[in-house]
């Protein structure tokens, strides 16, 4: 994380609010495992489902779709639970409740809403359809289906601009599959196709063992955790003498290994970050994001170890990912990130770039922490544009249930309340926030301390005595020993070289 950064957070905040409503005490707000399965949905897919459920060829029961029904109608309209004896009676109403027949409903309900999304799957992905059809006709040897179903299947991934895991998961299970054909469909003397299974599994492994082995440095430097990864020296030797880049989904997942296992060879992330401007907005979202993030965390690491050149190069990946919709995931952009890439502008200078992220931007905040958010960030460019009145507007009389943001709201105050020389209302201030930082444990300690830090020397800064040259340059040397354990140093430092 940012040590000395306290605006920059390296984990998504909490959500204020909730976004269900209250169970009412007043009625039995039951709960099971189809019901929290169905409140996961959104209500496109609940409209599917029970297009699904209502299917003859896959449903047999003729009382999954109206209990299927029930359920949506009470969780769309924000209910938390359920009568179990009230959903009884709406799907039959002319007989009492029986409580093993509606365990059972709900349990083939819950197994039919997994083959729902199985299903989803199957249809949406035009490679697996295709995989799925080549090995349907393979094993029943249906030789007039055999040639379209291959072609459409190797045409279903060589199409595509990007290859994910799967895909070559997938090259690899159809390579297999016309290997089976060639016992039955295709002529004796003909040459197997061995090279190009195995290049396909290859392919899988090395990118799926990169990851992992990704994970695990990842871990291991930031817990307590020991993993021991089998051949991992031999696959690394074996890549660096491989023509990796002529597999641009093998290089993005070899490069961003090496920014964590050679730190110190920048090189690694320069083709690292050349491969991820290439390739982001053609590969899978989820991908994309994972990839931005591991980006993200070495320019952070390279920021913690004094080099602030990676501290422009945070905000250009972070605005390139926002820019290209990468972190807007179903149109929401995560608080936390909205939070840091606002924290990493304002660092930069960038303060009319902030303000209009600030307010283009504050559509795509989750609705339930939308106005907090805003508010928050807004404040902290009206801070750095010194509009101090706007800040104490905004600011003052909110108290924020994530920590860490109410920690830099209230670090927003003290700088405000001293800008604008209202020592007395300062001092009470100080002494209020040091009783906060006290109060609350769930503050973690090297934390705590960094912000006690900061309000002792603000205290010191404001007792010099005016021209007092001698008490200045003593201070400046003192702060700038302990920096390290002084949350906003440079604000510290700056204050006194106006003096």
């Amino acid at each position: 994380m940012f040590l000395n950064n306290p605006d920059i957070q390296t984990l998504p905040s909490t959500s204020a609010m909730s976004k269900r409503k209250k169970a009412s005490p007043l009625l039995e707000q039951h709960s099971n495992k189809i019901w929290q399965t169905l409140r996961c949905l959104s209500h496109d897919e609940h409209i599917r489902l029970l297009r699904f459920l209502r299917s003859p060829y896959f449903i047999t029961s003729k009382h999954m779709a109206p209990l299927c029904e029930v359920f949506v109608r009470l969780i769309e309209r924000g209910e938390v639970g359920f009568d179990r004896a009230q959903i009884w009676q709406k799907i039959f109403p002319n007989e009492p409740y029986d409580d093993v027949n509606f365990r059972k409903y709900c349990s083939d309900l819950f197994r039919l809403t997994g083959e729902f999304m199985a299903q989803e799957i199957a249809t949406t992905d035009e490679a697996r359809q295709a995989i799925g059809t080549l090995s349907y006709a393979v094993q029943h040897k249906v030789e007039p289906m055999l040639p379209t179903a291959l072609r459409q299947a190797r045409t279903a991934l060589e199409k595509k601009p990007y290859r994910s895991l799967d895909d070559f998961l997938n090259a690899y299970s159809i390579e297999r599959q016309y290997y089976e054909m060639m016992e039955f469909a295709v002529k004796v003397n003909a040459r197997a196709n061995l090279e190009e299974i195995s290049s396909q599994l290859d392919l899988f492994y090395w990118i799926e063992k990169l990851k992992l082995l990704s994970a695990m440095l990842s871990q291991q430097r930031t817990g307590n955790h020991q993993y021991d990864l089998k051949f991992t020296d031999q696959i690394l030797d074996f890549l660096r003498d491989y023509p990796v880049d002529d597999v641009p989904e093998l290089a993005i997942y070899y490069y961003s290994y090496l920014t964590l296992y050679e730190e110190g060879n920048v090189a690694h992330y320069y083709n690292f970050r050349r491969l991820l401007d290439t390739h982001a907005t053609v590969m899978p979202q989820k991908e994309a994001i994972e990839l931005f993030d591991a980006a993200l965390h070495y320019c952070t690491g390279k920021i913690n170890k004094g080099d602030r050149f990676f501290f422009q190069e945070y905000f250009d990946l972070f605005a390139e990912a926002i820019q290209k919709g990468i972190f807007l995931q179903n149109g929401e952009l995560a608080t936390w990130r909205f939070t840091n890439i606002v924290a990493a502008a304002l660092g930069l200078g960038k303060l009319e770039w902030a303000e209009n992220f600030v307010e283009n931007f504050k559509d795509h905040l989750p609705m339930d922490s939308r106005q907090n958010t805003y508010t928050f960030n807004l404040a902290r460019v009206y801070r750095f544009q010194k509009k101090h009145d706007e800040v104490l507007d905004l600011l003052q009389n909110v108290e924020y249930e994530d920590i860490g943001v109410n920690l830099i709201s209230k670090l927003t105050l003290l700088i405000t309340h001293y800008e604008r020389k209202d020592h007395e209302v300062l001092d009470s201030f100080i002494e209020s926030f040091r009783v906060f930082l006290n109060r609350h444990k769930n503050i973690p300690q090297q934390r705590r301390l960094s912000y006690l830090n900061l309000l002792k020397y603000t205290r010191r800064i404001m007792r010099l005595t005016p021209g007092d040259k001698l008490a200045v340059i003593k201070l400046r040397d003192e702060i700038s020993r302990e920096k390290a354990t002084i949350v906003n140093h440079e604000w510290l430092l700056e204050k006194l070289g106006e003096m």
